[in-house]
């Protein structure tokens, strides 16, 4: 293999472009590593829209860890006091089926569990909804998506109905004020920032606040930092809220015609006085009225956050507070302006399309919504109320399950618990008392696996094909252009074994990882993340595409808005604003 590979990056929801090369190259030196090892050469795709040929170090340095510490084969024991044993696939698949009807049939469907990841593809991702949600009927599919992600999903769906980031990455070259609040873009979005740091330097009258308690590399560079005391966020965004309103600096037509029960909400924010805020938040007066000023005079604003906003106990609150602000302002729904959260890994946005959390089905569609329910079990072909309409395990339940004995098997796919999960000593303890753990990962050995019963060796990006979308709603192909250590295989092919080994084989006989999308992608159709248009072929030809990009015009007016207005309505919790569900 001589030609490049035009890919994406694993690392976070950025989603940058990458050209990889092969090690050896006609008239070049082999590149290897300081071991000698031969490594992939990796620079940025210019052509790739979200990313603009710009790379991050690690994004440049991600070959150099494709080889290290591989878990090959599938590996066994029958306690966690043993060593692991070399076993052959067919053996380990038969354990994994073995113990699935086991327990379906002991405990039932409720007592199994997956713990997946925003590494995982979409392909990945729908299989592995497909097996659990639908032919298993168990609902206990979470991933650490719920550790960074969730926080947006609920803010998105109570505010606006349905899930969604409504900006893109272009609006950070169109708008007039970047609110960035709980998020050091700087170091943990690099490219993002680059690009808004472009932006910003050539245009003097575009103003950047960056709300975070400690000056950090993006604080910096801002026009005003706001360096509020940690836990303050609400107080501060309801503080810049009553001043607007005071001010009059409202969008009145806006909130007319578009939203609801606003003046419950201005019935909350009259209590938020700019010198109760300021004192409340540990910030001067006059930079909190700085803040709102630049609101006030702004058409576009961009708001953009991230960790420090959804890892929070008020997390869902503090993002309904954020949209509030865009809402009561009118700055949505336009080129530079809307609340734009930003994705922490890479697949985060594949795995909410594809219903990948314990409370969500494929489709942006949500499991408490008898609807919802049944569209998904008329495609998927199974008998009406066969979807559990009761929402699963979260990961945290999950590990409470562990603890009291109700988890039969617990299944751990492309992540690293027992490193990044809270409460870590409450959460080893509990693994250690899991009957039968399956851990599907690429590496070995990790912290994880000291806890896991069976090991399946995962193909790692670049060894399997499949699609990923980053923060902006932008779809690309990762295609496979390296082999595959030892026996790894990709984790759909894994979850698809399986459920034709249970019994479901028409169901899950995929020949490729183009055939898993084709089918999820209908699943789409006439809803918010509609990609019916987007297909492997169409991404290798025409390179990323964003959603919704609907199979046709046609599909998108005809069916679009009979599915969406199937959807929940908005609901009123907290007594915020909301956009009504058209």
């Amino acid at each position: 293999m001589s030609d490049s590979t035009k890919t994406l990056c694993p690392y976070c929801g950025v989603g940058c472009g990458l050209e990889v090369s092969p090690p050896a190259q006609a008239g070049r030196a082999t590149n290897r590593d300081s071991q000698g090892n031969p490594i992939w050469q990796v620079r940025g795709d210019r052509a790739h829209p979200s990313s603009q040929g710009m790379v991050c170090v690690k994004g440049a340095t991600v070959a150099e860890s494709l080889d290290k510490s591989r878990l090959k084969y599938p590996m066994m024991r029958d306690s966690l006091n043993e060593p692991f044993r070399q076993v052959s696939w067919d053996y380990a698949l038969d354990q994994i089926v073995n113990r699935l009807q086991t327990v379906r049939f002991t405990q039932g469907p409720e007592a199994i569990c997956m713990y997946g990841s925003g590494q995982l593809q979409t392909e990945d991702y729908y299989i592995a909804q497909k097996l659990l949600k639908g032919y298993l009927g168990t609902n206990n599919f979470d991933t650490n998506s719920r550790l960074c992600m969730s926080s947006a999903v609920s803010g998105y769906t109570q505010s606006f109905g349905s899930d969604g980031p409504p900006c893109c990455y272009d609006d950070i070259e169109e708008t007039d004020c970047a609110f960035l609040i709980g998020t050091n873009t700087a170091e943990c979005h690099p490219i993002i920032f680059n690009r808004l740091r472009k932006y910003h330097k050539k245009n003097r009258k575009v103003k950047m606040i960056v709300v975070d308690p400690r000056r950090t590399a993006t604080a910096e560079v801002a026009d005003l930092h706001l360096a509020i005391k940690p836990g303050t966020d609400i107080d501060l965004l309801n503080g810049i809220a009553h001043l607007l309103m005071r001010w009059g600096k409202l969008d009145t037509m806006f909130i007319e015609d578009c939203t609801k029960d606003f003046s419950l909400y201005a019935e909350v924010i009259r209590h938020y006085p700019p010198e109760i805020v300021a004192r409340t938040c540990g910030i001067p007066i006059d930079e909190l009225e700085k803040a709102a000023q630049y609101w006030a005079e702004s058409k576009r604003v961009l708001s953009m956050w991230s960790m420090g906003v959804n890892q929070s106990s008020e997390g869902t609150a503090k993002v309904r507070t954020i949209i509030n602000l865009h809402l009561m302002t009118g700055n949505i729904g336009k080129p530079g302006a809307g609340p734009f959260s930003l994705t922490g890994q890479p697949n985060a946005m594949g795995g909410r399309e594809t219903g990948g959390l314990a409370n969500l089905l494929p489709g942006y569609r949500l499991l408490k919504n008898p609807q919802h329910r049944a569209e998904v079990e008329q495609f998927w072909g199974l008998q009406p109320g066969q979807i559990s309409p009761h929402p699963g395990r979260d990961i945290w339940d999950m590990i409470l399950g562990l603890e009291r004995g109700e988890v039969g098997l617990f299944w751990i796919a492309a992540t690293n618990p027992a490193v990044s999960l809270p409460d870590l000593e409450r959460t080893k303890a509990a693994l250690l008392k899991s009957p039968f753990t399956v851990y599907q990962d690429a590496y070995y050995p990790t912290e994880t696996s000291a806890y896991a019963h069976l090991l399946l060796p995962a193909a790692q990006w670049s060894e399997k094909t499949g699609t990923m979308t980053n923060s902006e709603r932008r779809v690309t192909l990762c295609p496979s252009f390296r082999h595959r250590p030892g026996e790894a295989r990709a984790d759909w092919e894994i979850f698809a074994e399986v459920g034709r080994r249970l019994g479901f084989a028409k169901h899950f006989d995929f020949h490729d990882s183009a055939a898993v999308y084709a089918e999820f992608v209908q699943l789409t159709r006439g809803r918010v993340c509609d990609m019916t248009g987007i297909s492997h072929q169409r991404l290798q030809e025409e390179g990323p595409l964003q959603w919704p990009s609907p199979e046709s015009r046609e599909s998108e007016v005809g069916n679009g808005e009979s599915e969406v207005g199937s959807g929940e309505q908005p609901t009123t919790n907290n007594q915020q604003p909301t956009t009504n569900n058209q």
